[in-house]
């Protein structure tokens, strides 16, 4: 059970933390470190504790088995491993564009914004995924 929550947290944990560190130095080199700004500090308050509590749900209830049915088998849904990530990155990188697109700045915004959600997925799952593989060991 003590392996099964270090498989959990300590992934989730990384992953998130990855992402964090890239996109805020995206935020730094592109947009001056306007994130940062005190109007935007209650966003992180909420949205990073919010992420932490879905990234370990999903990290025990449904990557966790998966990883286990995929070191047996060595495919899920007919996919490898990288296949499987890369197409769950593209759905939930466009899911993200979708969800944060501001309409009004048009379909290249959507482009952006989508691209962006694919890159973070991409980093968290990458890291996420890595972080199991070195604990198997």
């Amino acid at each position: 059970m003590k392996a099964k929550m270090i498989k959990t947290i300590l992934p989730s944990l990384l992953g998130i933390l990855a992402v964090l560190v890239i996109l805020g130095a995206f935020n730094l080199i592109a947009h001056n470190g306007d994130a940062f700004d005190t109007s935007n500090l209650d966003f992180f308050s909420y949205f990073v504790p919010i992420t932490i509590i879905i990234a370990l749900i999903i990290q025990f209830f449904i990557t966790l088995p998966l990883w286990e049915k995929l070191k047996l088998q060595k495919k899920v849904c007919g996919l490898s491993c990288f296949q499987f990530s890369t197409v769950l990155c593209v759905l939930f990188g466009i899911v993200f564009g979708l969800v944060f697109w501001e309409t009004s700045l048009g379909f290249v915004e959507l482009a952006k914004v989508s691209s962006t959600g694919f890159i973070a997925f991409a980093v968290y799952w990458f890291v996420n995924l890595w972080t199991i593989k070195k604990l198997d060991k």
